[in-house]
Protein backbone atom coordinates (compact mmCIF):
# COMPACT_ATOMS: atom_id res chain seq x y z
CA UNK A 1 0.00 0.00 0.00
CA UNK A 2 2.49 2.23 0.60
CA UNK A 3 4.79 1.65 -2.25
CA UNK A 4 1.26 2.50 -4.61
CA UNK A 5 1.09 5.84 -2.94
CA UNK A 6 4.50 6.53 -3.20
CA UNK A 7 4.31 6.09 -7.02
CA UNK A 8 1.29 7.77 -7.41
CA UNK A 9 2.80 10.94 -6.14
CA UNK A 10 5.33 10.91 -8.46
CA UNK A 11 3.94 9.50 -11.00
CA UNK A 12 1.84 13.21 -10.07
CA UNK A 13 5.11 15.14 -9.82
CA UNK A 14 6.24 14.48 -13.08
CA UNK A 15 2.86 15.22 -14.53
CA UNK A 16 2.71 18.32 -12.68
CA UNK A 17 6.38 19.22 -13.36
CA UNK A 18 6.09 18.79 -17.77
CA UNK A 19 2.66 20.55 -17.23
CA UNK A 20 4.71 23.68 -15.72
CA UNK A 21 7.41 23.69 -17.75
CA UNK A 22 5.37 23.90 -20.86
CA UNK A 23 2.83 26.37 -19.11
CA UNK A 24 6.34 28.28 -18.82
CA UNK A 25 7.34 28.08 -22.36
CA UNK A 26 3.81 29.48 -23.77
CA UNK A 27 3.98 32.04 -21.20
CA UNK A 28 7.09 33.51 -21.79
CA UNK A 29 7.58 33.31 -25.57
CA UNK A 30 7.08 36.73 -26.38
CA UNK A 31 9.89 37.95 -24.24
CA UNK A 32 11.88 35.28 -25.86
CA UNK A 33 10.77 36.65 -29.16
CA UNK A 34 11.57 40.43 -28.17
CA UNK A 35 14.93 39.63 -26.83
CA UNK A 36 15.47 37.90 -29.83
CA UNK A 37 14.88 39.98 -32.49
CA UNK A 38 16.40 43.07 -30.04
CA UNK A 39 19.77 41.07 -29.96
CA UNK A 40 19.27 40.36 -34.06
CA UNK A 41 18.65 43.93 -34.66
CA UNK A 42 22.09 44.87 -32.60
CA UNK A 43 24.09 42.57 -34.20
CA UNK A 44 23.14 42.51 -37.80
CA UNK A 45 23.52 46.25 -38.82
CA UNK A 46 21.65 47.10 -42.01
CA UNK A 47 23.63 46.67 -45.26
CA UNK A 48 25.53 49.16 -46.86
CA UNK A 49 24.72 50.78 -49.97
CA UNK A 50 26.21 49.91 -53.40
CA UNK A 51 27.63 53.40 -54.27
CA UNK A 52 29.86 53.10 -50.47
CA UNK A 53 33.39 51.90 -50.81
CA UNK A 54 34.77 48.92 -49.44
CA UNK A 55 36.86 49.51 -46.37
CA UNK A 56 40.25 49.05 -46.84
CA UNK A 57 41.74 45.90 -45.31
CA UNK A 58 43.79 45.97 -42.01
CA UNK A 59 47.69 45.61 -41.79
CA UNK A 60 48.79 42.11 -41.35
CA UNK A 61 49.47 41.43 -38.01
Amino acid sequence: MRRRILVVLLALGTVGGYASGIASLRYRSHCRRAWTEARTSQACPPCASTTAQAPTPSSPR
